[in-house]
């Protein structure tokens, strides 16, 4: 029996592997902030009992990483920052974080240290410049602050690979299965409706990989052939994401499928809300302009020949196999789910300020950037106060239990109609020609491109709502 310690045990690919580790005989040591949602774990304490246990630390803390090191055969390096708002939250996290665990690693480490697992991502290699799936010998060119943040956190793993530690880097693709967070949130939810989302125009392709698949690499790389080495682990080939999608609604036996392109620009400006709505909720947020960088790219393709080579290793998943798993975990988790009551009056009165603070916000940045002007100008207050707190808040509470697509479509009908009563009647604001750039001038798909955005106000709202009731009920 090996005994393993893992970072990050209790997020989406940890609790996976730890829960593969312990089927096949280990002990498994996970690490935990103070703050981690243990729940995906009960399971195993459960089913494993005194072979699976926890210990509290922090990667940016040295001094708390010394408990549940000692004698270990191996250590997965799981955990961190994956939606920060800045380099800074990243750096100091993943690439300091993972300093700090090796630099704690070789002081405890034992003749019985055989691995060092480090997850790094493809995100550290960059999209493909020409569409060709990457290998590990191609020249890295990440496009995002996370990307840097693995690549700088690869440099590390070498540095301390330099000074006698069997380490591997692990890059694994777009990961998805059974508790996955970013699908559950946008594309399940759109897809139940009968909605076929696509971000932006231009076809996009995407390697994939289904979680089960991605711990069995990960724990392939226990072959001495992988020390020191770097691995992608990705289906054989791309998908288009057209094809992701309706493996998706294939899984949900969706025949009504109705395409719905969201613009980059949209999808930008969603960033900016949820990054500000992240600083009044503390929780993981939504999307961030980091993400974004990503998402416009076409091309984030890799081959997994390498893996196979060294260790044997292969997918054996197929995508709607899948999706098929990763559907049907999402909706027992929804029919799980007991929506928190909260008086009506309490969540009334922070729905309006929350509403009206998001005006005073976006309408404070508007200005700035001088995108529109009100006729006349104290007309701002009234927008403030009644279209931002009265109308949206309005919508945002009576939308509260509903799914996340259902209060974007909500919002959308308002900021869609608000633009084509102003163009066709109320004529009260006129925006600036550098602003109009590059959207279309038929008023209809104009008032459909400027009002859409609104959609992402109640999801936020009712988000950060909740959040801070259920933050609530943690600390009371």
């Amino acid at each position: 029996m090996a005994r393993i310690f893992v970072t990050g045990v209790s997020g989406f690919i940890g609790s996976h592997l730890a829960a593969a580790l312990l089927e096949r005989g280990d002990e498994v040591i996970g690490l935990v902030r103070t703050t981690s949602d243990t729940r995906a774990l009960a399971p195993l304490f459960a089913q494993y009992g005194s072979r699976f246990r926890l210990v509290v630390g922090d990667l940016r803390q040295p001094e708390s990483l010394s408990a549940g090191l000692a004698d270990v055969d191996r250590v997965f390096h799981l955990a961190a920052v994956l939606l920060g708002t800045s380099e800074s939250e990243f750096m100091e996290a993943n690439v300091q974080g993972t300093r700090n665990l090796l630099e704690a690693v070789l002081r405890h480490r034992t003749p019985r240290l055989k691995r060092v697992v480090v997850t790094s991502s493809l995100a550290a290699a960059g999209p493909s410049p020409d569409g060709k799936p990457l290998t590990e010998q191609d020249p890295a060119h990440p496009v995002s602050w996370y990307g840097r943040s693995k690549l700088e956190v690869e440099r590390v793993v070498r540095e301390f690979a330099a000074r006698g530690l069997p380490v591997t880097i692990a890059r694994p693709v777009a990961v998805y299965g059974e508790r996955e967070q970013d699908l559950a949130r946008g594309t399940y939810p759109a897809v139940s409706l009968g909605l076929m989302p696509a971000i932006g125009l231009r076809r996009k392709h995407v390697s994939m990989i289904y979680v089960g698949d991605l711990v069995a690499g990960l724990i392939a790389t226990e072959s001495d052939a992988a020390t020191g080495k770097t691995y992608f682990f990705a289906d054989p080939l791309p998908y288009r994401d057209r094809d992701i999608v309706r493996a998706v609604a294939d899984a949900m036996g969706k025949r009504v499928r109705l395409p719905v392109v969201v613009p980059h620009f949209v999808l930008a400006i969603g960033a900016i809300l949820a990054e500000l709505a992240h600083r009044f909720a503390r929780g993981r947020p939504a999307i961030t302009r980091d993400k974004v960088r990503e998402i416009r790219q076409r091309w984030w393709a890799a081959s997994p020949a390498a893996a196979g080579a060294d260790l044997g290793w292969r997918a054996t998943v197929p995508i709607a196999e899948g999706m098929r798993r990763a559907v049907a975990d999402w909706r027992a988790r929804r029919e799980q789910q007991r929506l928190v009551h909260e008086a009506l009056g309490d969540r009334a009165l922070k729905t309006y300020l929350i509403a009206i603070g998001f005006g005073v916000v976006l309408e404070g940045v508007a200005r700035i950037g001088d995108w529109y002007r009100f006729h006349p100008p104290w007309l701002i207050v009234v927008i403030v106060i009644a279209v931002f707190g009265g109308v949206m808040g309005t919508v945002s509470l009576l939308a509260a239990r509903r799914a996340p697509a259902v209060q974007f479509v909500l919002g959308a009908i308002v900021g869609i109609g608000a633009e084509l009563l102003n163009h066709f009647w109320l004529h009260r604001w006129t925006f600036s020609p550098d602003f109009l750039a590059g959207l279309p001038s038929d008023p209809w798909l104009l008032a459909l491109a400027l009002g859409l955005p609104a959609g992402i106000m109640p999801v936020l709202v009712n988000g950060i709502v909740q959040a801070l009731y259920e933050r609530r009920l943690r600390l009371g």
